[in-house]
């Protein structure tokens, strides 16, 4: 691991802790058979534990029709030696997505591919100066959706 790569997890990890607020696009391509389409706003809780950040995140969404939903969503952040492990919390269990591996100074990716049933979750995070961006691809057989974050 190079001093780079160190850094630029140092760096998440900072900017993560001051994360309080999130705006996300969702769309699908070609072959999706979902409406999940549309997009949301919403503030984020963040809580430190040890290497762990902690964001309780609240939203509401307006789907393609119009049609607005709230959505709450847990997420752990853990900082480990390699990359930045990101868990959904479910129900208090954590389920593991990514682990985020720095490839730029600014920019991570996957380690390896999120499998959920028949469906394929990516993702890639960018640091940007005044956000953070988190870009999730989810491909299955009735699914061809992209996740588009801004954190703040």
């Amino acid at each position: 691991m190079d001093y780079k790569s160190l850094t630029a997890l140092a760096q998440l990890c900072t900017r993560l802790e001051k994360v309080r607020a999130f705006s996300f696009n969702a769309s699908n391509g070609p072959g999706s058979q979902t409406n999940w389409r549309g997009h949301g706003r919403g503030e984020v809780e963040v809580t430190r534990s040890g290497a762990h950040i902690l964001f309780a995140e609240q939203a509401r969404f307006t789907d393609g029709d119009g049609n607005k939903i709230e959505l709450q969503n847990r997420y752990r952040w853990t900082r480990c030696l390699d990359f930045v492990r990101l868990e959904h919390l479910r129900r208090e269990e954590p389920v593991l997505l990514f682990n985020l591996v720095p490839v730029t100074e600014q920019g991570f990716r996957h380690q390896s591919p999120h499998l959920c049933g028949d469906d394929t979750y990516t993702a890639e995070l960018l640091l940007h100066s005044d956000e953070i961006e988190l870009i999730w691809q989810i491909h299955g057989p009735r699914k061809n959706e992209r996740l588009h974050y801004h954190y703040w």
